[in-house]
């Protein structure tokens, strides 16, 4: 007998992650937006990064200007988990203007109960109770 997960996982909407963006094409792309040369870009980033590190050992929440954060969270077995905000104005601008490949899309606010339907429909012989 199926169960609800693999319905979702199935059914559920989904973005279909296009290729990464490279550090290459990160690199050329702040060079040619701010006609600074490769070396200070890259510069920049890497103390972005040495700083970040610094605050997180310290314990510290780090805030970038356009108010992403980075927080060091501990977990029960003493190690250290690094929570990552994105601001929200960049969340927002993503979503408003979205081009990515969506999987799914029609099943988007769609229920559990329709999601078990679906799976039922396509799958007479491994039914999901609900």
């Amino acid at each position: 007998m199926a169960n609800k997960i693999q319905a979702w996982a199935a059914y559920g909407p989904k973005i279909e992650l296009a290729n990464p963006m490279t550090k290459e094409e990160i690199i050329e792309n702040i060079v040619a937006a701010t006609n600074q040369s490769k070396g200070s870009v890259l510069a920049v980033l890497s103390e972005l990064d040495v700083q970040t590190e610094a605050g997180l050992k310290a314990g510290r929440i780090v805030q970038l200007p356009n108010r992403t954060h980075y927080e060091p969270i501990g977990k029960s077995d003493g190690s250290v988990k690094i929570g990552v905000r994105v601001s929200p104005e960049l969340e927002k601008k993503v979503n408003t203007s979205f081009r990515g490949v969506w999987k799914n899309r029609e099943n988007a606010g769609k229920t559990e109960a329709e999601m078990i339907e679906l799976w039922n429909q396509d799958h007479p012989e491994d039914l999901i109770d609900d």
